[in-house]
């Protein structure tokens, strides 16, 4: 069966390290497109920090964000979108309560986070090479609980920045065994990152291939972290690049070159050939 739709998370996949796309891939993404393959950017970023340098290449004309709580088309138009559980964000404020964590919300394409990691990116665990992305994407807040609450009706999802392993998890297992209603994963190591239980890049994945009216053994998909397990879990050719979590790359049949040495386009050379 030939492959109709290909879906790239970025950072850590299609993005190189120094959070660029290469000519190569660049490259490659156009062609699988001008050969009527559907390219789908497949992130945890919210629209509007989605880098322009992907955004814009011919052929990319839908975009999942926020890890699947919003799909966009080309133009950033709106979709699809899954909210937070109001009553799980409330219960998520009230768990977290005793805990001094660096949070983020991500609601209408935006982002805002702590003052305090705005400021400082590197303090929290932040690469030299995203110092600029974060502090160019982001509004700052003195009291991110008290937005996150104010918004409780309205988020895409949410997120803690925690270098602290031991409480980073002892919260997450905390967060695990009482919220019903929400999905949680991470995307790098330091993040703990929360959405409603559908907002998954696999349901963002099946929704665009049921309007698409594409199989799910016609895509492929490809990521490096433990969000992107369940939509490569889900896809026709399953793909990790070589610097992938363990979920990650347990979740795949191939295991490609890392970002850093253009695996994505070994990828979509791989499925030109389906």
């Amino acid at each position: 069966m030939s492959i109709k739709l290909i879906a790239l998370d970025l950072d850590g996949t299609a993005l190189r390290s120094d959070n660029t796309l290469s000519h190569t891939v660049a490259s490659a993404i156009e062609s699988a497109a001008s050969r009527g393959i559907e390219i789908v950017a497949a992130s945890g970023r919210p629209f509007h920090s989605m880098p322009k340098s992907f955004l814009e290449l011919k052929g990319v004309n839908y975009i999942i964000s926020s890890n699947g709580a919003a799909i966009l088309d080309r133009s950033g138009k709106r979709i699809n979108r899954t909210l937070m559980a109001e009553q799980e964000v409330i219960k998520l404020l009230r768990l977290t309560e005793d805990c001094d964590l660096i949070w983020e919300a991500f609601l209408e394409g935006a982002t805002f986070t702590d003052i305090r990691y705005l400021r400082d990116p590197m303090k929290y665990g932040c690469t030299p090479a995203y110092v600029s992305y974060v502090q160019g994407s982001r509004g700052g807040l003195n009291d991110m609980r008290g937005y996150i609450y104010e918004n409780r009706r309205r988020l895409d999802s949410v997120e803690y920045v925690c270098t602290d392993k031991s409480l980073r998890e002892k919260v997450r297992a905390r967060l695990e065994a009482n919220l019903t209603e929400s999905y949680i994963t991470s995307s790098s190591a330091n993040f703990v990152e929360l959405m409603h239980r559908d907002a998954t890049k696999s349901n963002a994945v099946k929704w665009l291939c049921k309007m698409l009216g594409i199989s799910q053994g016609e895509t492929a998909a490809c990521g490096n972290a433990d969000n992107d397990a369940d939509m490569i879990a889900c896809a026709g050719l399953k793909a990790a690049v070589a610097n992938a979590s363990e979920n990650c790359k347990n979740a795949a049949d191939i295991i490609l070159p890392s970002n850093d040495s253009d695996g994505v386009a070994e990828l979509l050379k791989t499925a030109l050939a389906v």
